[in-house]
C-alpha cells in the first residue's frame, strides 16, 4: 500500500513538473502576454483540432482525457491506448454546424502486452463559399472550398517501473502532420504528450495530464499564426459498478482556462452487452452563450460500439455525432476485468 502511495505521488508529481514546464514555454519564447486568458481570442490558428473526435466523448463533454481507452485516445491521451485489447478501430461522422462536416477514423495495434502503436486521420468540409474581391464582386475563380486534414501517428506504452497491483501508469506520444486549404494552403507539424494514472481501490479512479497541439504555426501568406496549445488536468472516478463521473480542467492558449465535465451511467443486460446514458457540460461554452450542455446514448454488443451525441450550441443550432468503434476481443471496462492488460499478456491471442 505504501508503494501505490508512493507511485501515485510520482506520478502526480511528473504530470505537476511537465505541465509546469509547458506553461514556462510562452514566457521563455518571449510570446504574446495575452495567451491563455480572453483577451487572447482569435490569435491561433487551425482551431479544426480542437474539433471533439468520438460520439461519446462529445456527449460526455469533453471530458475524456482521464477514461480514452479505445482507439480515439490517439486525439484525447495517447497513454490509454495501452488500455486497448489487441486491437480497436473507431469511424465517426460529424454534422457541424451550417453545411460544415467533418470525419474522423482511427485504429490502434498492440504490439506487446505493454506497447501499442495508432494512426488516425481527420477531415473537414467546410462546404463551398463565393469567393469576392474587395468591392464585392464575384471573382472569376467563383468559389472556393476550404478543407482541413490531419494525420497522426501515436505510440503508447505501460510504465512497469511505476506500476504495480494497485496503480497502472502509462504515457502516450504523438506526431501530427496538418494541412489547411482556404484559398492557399498551409502545412504545419505537431506533438501530443500525456500521461494516465488508473488506481484500484475501492473506490477505483483515473487522472491524466496531457498537452496538446506543440508545434509551429500554419502560414498561409506572409504571417504565421500560432497553434491551439492546450492542457489538461483530468480525473474520472467510479463511485458505483455503472456509474462513471469525469472533469478535465482545460488551459487553451486561445482563452481563459475551462472546466469539463462527464457522466455515464451503464446498463449491463449480459456479459457482452452494454447500454449506456451520457450527459456533459461545458462552463466555458455555457458562458459564452453558446450551449454547454450535451447528452448522448450508446450501446455495446459484442465487438462493436454505436454512440450518437447530440450538442446544442445555443443560436448556432445544434450539432450531431455518430461514431462506430470495434475492439477485438471485447473489451470490458477497465475496473471491471479479472486481469489489467499491462500485467497480462493475453495467453492465447497473438500480438503479430
Amino acid at each position: 500500500m505504501k508503494k501505490t502511495y508512493t507511485n501515485a505521488a510520482l506520478t502526480a508529481s511528473l504530470a505537476a513538473a511537465c505541465l509546469a514546464c509547458a506553461f514556462s514555454q510562452p514566457l521563455l519564447a518571449g510570446e504574446d502576454p495575452r495567451y491563455f486568458s480572453d483577451r487572447a481570442a482569435g490569435t491561433t490558428t487551425a482551431d479544426f483540432l480542437n474539433l471533439p473526435v468520438g460520439a461519446r466523448a462529445a456527449a460526455m463533454g469533453g471530458a475524456y482525457s482521464a477514461i480514452s481507452e479505445e482507439a480515439s485516445a490517439v486525439y484525447w491521451n495517447p497513454a490509454g491506448l495501452v488500455q486497448i485489447p489487441k486491437l480497436s478501430a473507431v469511424f465517426m461522422r460529424a454534422q457541424y454546424l451550417e453545411e460544415i462536416s467533418y470525419q474522423y477514423a482511427a485504429y490502434a495495434h498492440r504490439l506487446s502486452y505493454d506497447t501499442v502503436v495508432a494512426g488516425s486521420v481527420l477531415m473537414t468540409d467546410i462546404g463551398s463559399i463565393t469567393e469576392r474581391d474587395l468591392s464585392g464582386g464575384i471573382m472569376p475563380s467563383g468559389s472556393f472550398t476550404p478543407r482541413d486534414q490531419v494525420f497522426t501517428l501515436s505510440f503508447s506504452k505501460a510504465i512497469l517501473e511505476f506500476s504495480d497491483k494497485d496503480i497502472d501508469v502509462s504515457i502516450g506520444v504523438s506526431a501530427k502532420y496538418l494541412k489547411s486549404e482556404i484559398v492557399g494552403s498551409a502545412k504545419s507539424y505537431a506533438g501530443d504528450v500525456g500521461i494516465m494514472t488508473y488506481n484500484f481501490g475501492d473506490i477505483p479512479y483515473r487522472l491524466a495530464v496531457t498537452a496538446v497541439n506543440m508545434g509551429g504555426g500554419l502560414k498561409y501568406d506572409k504571417e504565421s499564426n500560432p497553434l491551439p496549445l492546450t492542457f489538461k488536468l483530468g480525473g474520472a472516478v467510479n463511485p458505483f459498478r455503472n456509474i462513471l463521473i469525469a472533469t478535465d480542467i482545460v488551459f487553451p492558449k486561445q482563452n481563459n482556462p475551462n472546466v469539463l465535465f462527464g457522466a455515464e451511467l451503464a446498463l449491463t443486460p449480459n456479459e457482452l452487452t452494454r447500454l449506456c446514458i451520457r450527459a456533459g457540460l461545458n462552463l466555458q461554452q455555457m458562458h459564452d452563450g453558446i450551449g454547454g450542455l450535451s447528452a448522448g446514448v450508446g450501446a455495446t454488443l459484442h465487438f462493436f460500439s454505436l454512440d450518437y451525441a447530440f450538442v446544442p450550441m445555443g443560436e448556432l443550432g445544434s450539432t450531431h455525432r455518430i461514431s462506430l468503434t470495434f475492439d477485438f476481443p471485447f473489451r470490458s471496462p477497465i475496473f471491471q476485468r479479472r486481469d489489467r492488460t499491462i500485467f497480462t499478456k493475453m495467453k492465447g491471442i497473438s500480438f503479430k
